[in-house]
């Protein structure tokens, strides 16, 4: 069993910048999850869509360390977003959660009759009573999720080097990177030399996320070079008005 204490906020702030990179397409089940990954130092939060991968970093108290960590648990994203309105936090008030990742039952059918089976789970507790199960629903036979740190390590490791001319970016995808922004915060976004390379899309220390550009067939500049833009700019009427 592990238990880490944290307060609401944190809480929220260790899912709410995930949670719009969790899959929302019926027919991709198992990237409908936020994954719970605890660490040494820190708690992760993780989700991916095949677009966009999104970690969240909640470092532990100085001087706790985690030994002998459970699997993670890949819990759903509705079921995540229904702890954030079950457990609610102010300006004037931030309870605290105990979080355990431990076996809890859950509940099966076995031909026609109802039984439970213990699997991983996440338990949230608040002083109050309120008490919330999250079960995990990992397939460990086929986990896209299991990659993250690779992924990220990769693009996080790779050398600084001249930006890519431009990027064709995917624009519905702007809002989700808003989610991973406090206040007074700094979003900064990486490119690679080439504009087909991943983003790294980094917020102060406690956030890294990977964005795959889409991919064209043409150059980036053949867009410029196709843009009317660069004759009417140079055509301002009112400097036609005075010459005349």
């Amino acid at each position: 069993m592990t238990r880490i204490d944290m307060t609401t906020r944190e809480w929220h702030e260790l899912i709410t910048p995930v949670l719009p990179h969790a899959s929302t397409d019926a027919d991709d089940r198992e990237l409908s999850a936020v994954r719970i990954e605890a660490a040494q130092y820190a708690i992760y939060a993780v989700a991916f869509d095949r677009y966009t991968l999104a970690a969240e970093r909640h470092a532990l108290k100085p001087g706790l360390r985690l030994w002998d960590t459970p699997g993670p648990v890949h819990v759903r994203a509705t079921d995540a977003a229904a702890s954030l309105r079950l457990f609610t936090f102010s300006k004037d008030a931030d309870p605290p959660l105990r979080i355990t990742i431990d076996v809890a039952p859950i509940p099966v059918t076995v031909v026609g009759r109802e039984t439970t089976v213990d699997r991983l789970a996440i338990t949230l507790e608040a002083d109050d009573g309120t008490r919330l199960v999250l079960h995990d629903h990992r397939d460990p036979s086929s986990d896209p999720l299991g990659s993250w740190r690779k992924t990220l390590a990769a693009v996080l490791g790779r050398p600084m080097a001249a930006a890519a001319p431009a990027l064709y970016l995917n624009a519905a995808y702007l809002p989700r990177w808003q989610k991973a922004v406090r206040k007074g915060e700094r979003l900064a976004v990486f490119t690679g030399s080439k504009g087909s390379q991943l983003l790294l899309v980094a917020v102060e220390q406690h956030f890294l996320g990977a964005w795959t550009p889409v991919s064209y067939l043409e150059d980036p500049g053949e867009m410029l070079a196709q843009s009317p833009w660069r004759d009417e700019l140079g055509d301002d009427p009112q400097e036609r008005a005075g010459d005349e």
